[in-house]
């Protein structure tokens, strides 16, 4: 049939026209573009040919950024093949029919170096999954490795997955979903990356100041030996950063942490192991962080271990209020090898949150508590924050306790935690330190449940790496912290720090373990 006959479709149908032939026209004319295929191989590709199978595949990036791709279109580039330059291929998606950058053939992982350039770049576009790639520019090209980024949009650009790709040695952050705009992108996820040595950042997620980004997810990814953070979200509302590592950070700027958010709402960091992470500076160089200007945000199931700074940064600043949230079910060990810190900072103007079921070990003469209350001037103090059920050691004469005295008058509270230390009792309160726990316990009005204690644990200080089996900090059959703690709510947790269901429970014990 000729093409014009179509025109008779908006008019009565002739009576030569069967039915069922006119039903299979509309059908056929009704339908979507098929999703295509597109092979680049730089050795044998050639950007003559129609790159729609792999003995027919583009050779050069430059092909690729020509063309306009469309929803459910695949971008496959050769494994072991490499290219310099930047991949920025143009065209949106859609959540249903995202657009696909993979790899294809066997070997390594395509390799793109991006030069003074991002090697792989996603503007202003939805609906993109980038997978199986290795990626690197400049060291001095102040780009990141992977870059997706968004200027302002209501609503925000949406839908990037990044799976298992490797980014290391960029001149900025490795992977980076977003920008310091009030655009960005909601529905992210980066799974299964590993992104190491670069000079900022290795996974970030960020939206800008109080235009909140939603619904993130960072999983089963490794961040080492970064210039500044290993994993963090900036800006971001309902998100989750789990099973993650991320360790060795921080050697070129100050004030850097393993893996945290800040100005967040509603993101939890869990199942998680932060360590070695440094800092060159008089600040932080620590595991884990919630910094200032979040709300309702929870750090768990986490082990913080040999790090410059606290094991748990926890965290407001002046009108940077941080409020409602929680770090619970945790383990430190030997954190706070520098600069005042300890296994966990509760700092400036933190409000109304919480603290417990942890274990904070520590051993050395360094000037940080295990617990440590401080602030200054600018930043405020601590208020109303409630940190029981803990496990606190400490050897080798270094503090168990110090609350700053301006903290010691905001109404914070301290209940059935256990301290104990080889080396002497050393509880700091005010301007007063305590050898002994009842002039303490009287004195500072705390800890009417608490006790000092040997919470007779496996092999405290013992433990390596690895977030499990973690068994040095189990409890024994005999300890004394068994069923010792506070009243169990379901609002306080559902799993100990190994995956015990506590639903069952009437009462905690103090510590991590059920």
């Amino acid at each position: 049939m000729h093409v014009q006959t179509l025109a008779s479709f908006s008019r009565p149908r002739p009576s030569w026209l069967p039915g069922s032939l006119l039903l299979l026209l509309l059908a056929v004319f009704a339908l979507p573009a098929r999703a295509a295929r597109y092979y680049l191989d730089p050795s044998a590709g050639d950007d003559a040919r129609s790159g729609l199978a792999d003995d027919q595949a583009w050779k050069s990036l430059a092909k690729v950024n020509a063309a306009t791709f469309q929803p459910g279109d695949e971008i496959l580039l050769k494994r072991g093949g490499r290219w310099q330059g930047t991949l920025h291929p143009l065209g949106s998606g859609t959540p249903e029919k995202p657009i696909r950058i993979g790899a294809y053939s066997g070997g390594p992982r395509p390799f793109i170096d991006g030069g003074k350039g991002p090697a792989v770049l996603i503007h202003n576009q939805d609906a993109w999954i980038i997978e199986g790639l290795e990626v690197t520019n400049a060291k001095d090209s102040g780009e990141d490795a992977l870059k997706v980024w968004a200027a302002p949009r209501r609503p925000h650009y949406h839908f990037i997955r990044i799976r298992d790709c490797v980014a290391h040695d960029a001149g900025r952050t490795g992977i980076h979903v977003g920008d310091g705009t009030y655009g960005n992108y909601d529905d992210v996820v980066i799974e299964d990356c590993v992104s190491y040595s670069n000079q900022d950042s290795g996974i970030f997620i960020q939206g800008n100041d109080y235009a909140e980004i939603r619904d993130l997810a960072i999983r089963r990814s490794v961040a080492y030996g970064n210039g500044w953070d290993g994993i963090k979200i900036y800006s971001g509302r309902d998100g989750v950063i789990e099973h993650c590592t991320a360790y060795r950070n921080g050697w070129k700027q100050d004030a850097r942490v393993g893996i945290w958010c800040w100005n967040s709402e509603n993101i939890v960091i869990q199942f998680c192991e932060a360590y070695e992470n440094i800092s060159p500076g008089v600040h932080d160089g620590g595991g884990f962080d919630i910094d200032w200007s979040s709300a309702k945000c929870v750090i768990q199931y986490c082990y913080s271990h040999d790090n410059d700074g606290a094991g748990y940064l926890f965290m407001g600043s002046g009108r940077g209020l941080t409020t409602r949230s929680v770090v619970r079910f945790n383990i430190s060990q030997n954190d706070g090898r520098k600069n005042d810190y300890g296994g966990i900072l509760c700092y400036g103007t933190l409000q109304d949150s919480d603290v417990y079921n942890n274990i904070f070990y520590f051993r050395g003469n360094e000037a940080g508590a295990a617990i440590h209350f401080r602030g200054d001037k600018e930043a405020g103090y601590p208020s109303n924050v409630r940190v029981f059920n803990n496990i606190v050691l400490a050897e080798d004469g270094r503090a168990l306790l110090r609350v700053a005295p301006e903290a010691a008058g905001q109404n914070n509270s301290l209940d059935y935690n256990d301290y104990f230390s080889l080396s002497g009792l050393r509880l700091l309160w005010g301007d007063k330190e305590f050898a002994d726990f009842e002039a303490f316990r009287k004195a500072a009005g705390q800890e009417a449940h608490g006790f000092v204690a040997d919470p007779r644990l496996k092999g405290a200080g013992k433990a390596g790496l690895g977030r499990l089996p973690l068994d040095a900090y189990r409890l024994l059959p005999d300890s004394p912290c068994l069923h010792a703690g506070t009243d169990y709510s379901p609002d306080l947790g559902v799993l100990d720090y190994w995956g015990k269901s506590l639903l069952d429970l009437q009462r905690l014990s103090i510590g991590p373990e059920q």
